[in-house]
C-alpha cells in the first residue's frame, strides 16, 4: 500500500495539471482567433469602403509566415523538455487530463 500512494497521488496530480493546461490553451486559441479574425474583418471593411488597399496575397503570406514560425518554435520547445522523464503515470495522466479539457465544450 506505501507503494501504490505516490503513484496515486502523481496519477491525481498529472490528471489535474492536464486539465489545466488544456482549458488554459483552448482558452488562448480561443482569444487568438476572436482577435485575429477581428483584425481581418476590420481590414476587409476598411478595403470595403476604399480608405485603404489591402494586398490579401501579401496578408496570406504573413499569416503564413507567422503560423509556420509558431510550429517551429513549438517544435524546438518539445525538443529540449523529455517528458518521458517523468515517468509513465504521470505522462499518462497529464495526456489524459489534457485531452478531457480539450475535449469538453
Amino acid at each position: 500500500m506505501e507503494i501504490l500512494i505516490p503513484t496515486i497521488s502523481s496519477i491525481g496530480g498529472g490528471f489535474f495539471i492536464g486539465i489545466i493546461l488544456g482549458y488554459f490553451l483552448k482558452k488562448i486559441i480561443k482569444i487568438l482567433m476572436f482577435v485575429g479574425g477581428g483584425i481581418v474583418a476590420l481590414l476587409l471593411y476598411i478595403q470595403q469602403q476604399q480608405i485603404i488597399s489591402v494586398n490579401i496575397q501579401k496578408l496570406e503570406d504573413s499569416s503564413t509566415f507567422i503560423l509556420t514560425s509558431v510550429v517551429s518554435s513549438f517544435d524546438k520547445m518539445t525538443q529540449f523538455g523529455d517528458i518521458s522523464s517523468l515517468g509513465i503515470p504521470l505522462t499518462a495522466s497529464i495526456a489524459a487530463g489534457f485531452t478531457v479539457a480539450l475535449a469538453k465544450s
